[in-house]
């Protein structure tokens, strides 16, 4: 590569570089850094912000790549960005989805409450639910999600009341209290279910309604439908690169 281009690529690298840092800064302080991914930023941010630098000793002290470690990393570069782009495109395409009406039950998978107050993500799903709910009067309701670190009460509880308020009847609502994860959230909902062959809409985040629906897929839920609720703008990036490492890391274990 000819000294010209080399030098577009590398600034072209630092301003991505420069934006992943800008942007890790941003989540730090408009969001919070309780998931370990957010750190992916600042990590990605420094490497390619430390491109430049390096490219510019690599030609100052003349040190020659050979070309099968050129062509290695690029074919490697190549690749995992393909797989990337292709589980995006799957996983965006899955949370635009709109699911056939008249379901048997929507399963709402829990988020995170903080003390007994929900959080956005987990009111948008919540929302998105009751709007369902609503236009189809015969569909039951349940609501997974047990009790962890800085909740007063079980996501489950919180849901429930949250429904109750906005005017969903009681009976209508069924709570799943000991899930502490996606896999849990359907395995124990599964007992709150009559029939495997039952149709269920799974609501969650649009970003993870294809590994949800997945996961309901792999524990013998043969009919079950995706329904995506909106997600934070400023949360997208993080949320959907995240989504997709998770994507991967599922299928690589069997787990969809």
């Amino acid at each position: 590569m000819k000294r010209g281009k080399a030098t577009l690529l590398s600034n072209i690298l630092m301003t991505l570089g420069i934006l992943s840092l800008l942007y890790f800064v941003m989540y730090a302080v408009f969001v919070d850094l309780t998931n370990v991914f957010t750190y992916f930023w600042l990590i990605l941010g420094t490497v390619l912000v430390l491109c430049k630098p390096l490219a510019t000793i690599i030609y100052e002290k003349q040190i020659v790549i050979p070309l099968t470690v050129k062509w290695t990393g690029g074919i490697v570069i190549t690749f995992l960005l393909l797989i990337f782009i292709v589980t995006e495109c799957v996983i965006i395409g899955y949370g635009s989805k709109e699911p056939q009406p008249d379901a048997d039950y929507v399963l709402v998978l829990g988020a995170q409450v903080k003390g007994t107050r929900l959080t956005y993500a987990l009111q948008t799903r919540l929302d998105t639910a009751y709007e369902y709910a609503i236009n189809n009067p015969k569909t039951m309701v349940i609501v997974s999600g047990g009790q962890g670190p800085g909740e007063q009460v079980t996501e489950a509880y919180a849901m429930a009341e949250y429904l109750k308020a906005k005017g969903l009847e009681e009976e209508r609502i069924l709570q799943e209290n000991q899930s502490t994860s996606t896999f849990e959230n359907i395995e124990f909902s599964k007992k709150l279910i009559d029939s495997t062959d039952a149709h269920i809409v799974l609501v969650t985040n649009h970003f993870h309604v294809y590994r949800g629906v997945g996961v309901a897929k792999k524990q013998e839920l043969t009919n079950v439908e995706g329904l995506g609720a909106p997600t934070k703008w400023y949360t997208i990036p993080n949320q959907y690169v995240r989504e997709a490492f998770a994507v991967v890391k599922y299928k690589l274990f069997g787990q969809i």
